[in-house]
């Protein structure tokens, strides 16, 4: 009778460990996912903030004129940062690049000063920077609002193709994550189905019948999920050695996330796959049960 018990026993835990290590395998990929969108997001930012315009100021442009239009610039939601180039820091640049001076054959700076600006990534759409041009435009000393339109229109359409793709694998590995667990833990409690039964024929009320299964999987989801994370994290670091600087463009918030997602998500698939599986046994016949 002992060793039957301890049989059962060991059956039983292997099961679950089974179950434990399939739901954090899952949660793995579902981890993964979330890393490549985070990437992708990073991308797009830098890719966004990459957008610049350049202002080009007229000759006579006062330097009180010039320090409150780049007071302006610093305090509007939409520049993230912003350069100002002399005329002659303008011929020097060009002097270097020529390897002559423009200057000593023309005798004149022919070239502008101008401002540079770095646009925030939420203010990149074709309609925000054609407002924000507008309103750079707008003093008597501005002479153009220079920025490439086709560059920027290309960026974004890439950026929105990009987006769609990942939301696209994020649905199908989402579906793949619910199958999965789902199916793992309604064979943890097939093996429970008779019991199940048995307690219906006694009385016992669903609530009831379906508590202790749900307390169960939901330590194991939350088990899960520790696993999947320190897998991910471990992973992480191994792949920090080979692909240096990889552990650097994921911060600390993106790790919270993550970890916070992994938490939450394995201890809902877990409930819910629980509930709708119990409930199935619930629903069937003692004959359904023998083919099953």
């Amino acid at each position: 009778m002992g060793k039957k018990l301890k049989r059962t026993s060991s059956r039983v835990f292997g099961s679950r460990l089974t179950a434990t290590i399939s739901i954090s395998l899952v949660l793995l990929l579902f981890a993964v996912m979330m890393t490549l969108g985070f990437f992708a997001h990073e991308i797009s930012r830098a890719a966004k903030e990459n957008i610049s315009l350049t202002v080009v100021l007229e000759d006579d442009i006062t330097a009180e004129e010039l320090k409150a239009f780049r007071n302006r610039i610093s305090k509007a939601e939409w520049a993230k940062e912003h350069t100002y180039i002399s005329k002659a820091q303008a011929l020097e640049e060009l002097s270097k690049e020529l390897g002559e001076n423009p200057e000593e054959l023309l005798g004149f700076n022919p070239l502008p000063a101008t401002i540079e600006i770095k646009l925030q990534s939420a203010y990149t759409q074709i309609d925000q920077i054609k407002k924000t041009v507008n309103t750079l435009s707008a003093p008597t000393y501005v002479q153009e609002v220079v920025y490439r339109e086709d560059l920027i229109q290309l960026v974004n359409k890439n950026i929105l193709s990009i987006g769609k793709v990942l939301m696209a694998v994020a649905l199908v590995l989402t579906l793949i994550s619910v199958f999965l667990i789902r199916n793992t833990v309604r064979l943890m409690i097939y093996a429970k189905r008779f019991l199940i039964h048995t307690m219906c024929l006694v009385g016992a009320k669903r609530s009831f019948i379906r508590r202790p299964f749900v307390w169960q999987n939901l330590r194991c989801g939350v088990i899960s999920a520790i696993l999947a994370f320190g897998m991910y994290y471990l992973s992480i670091i191994g792949l920090e050695k080979i692909f240096p600087g990889l552990q650097a463009m994921i911060s600390n918030e993106a790790l919270w996330i993550i970890g916070g997602a992994l938490l939450l998500l394995g201890m809902l698939l877990s409930v819910f796959a629980t509930i709708f599986s119990v409930n199935r046994f619930l629903n069937m016949t003692a004959d359904e049960l023998y083919y099953v």
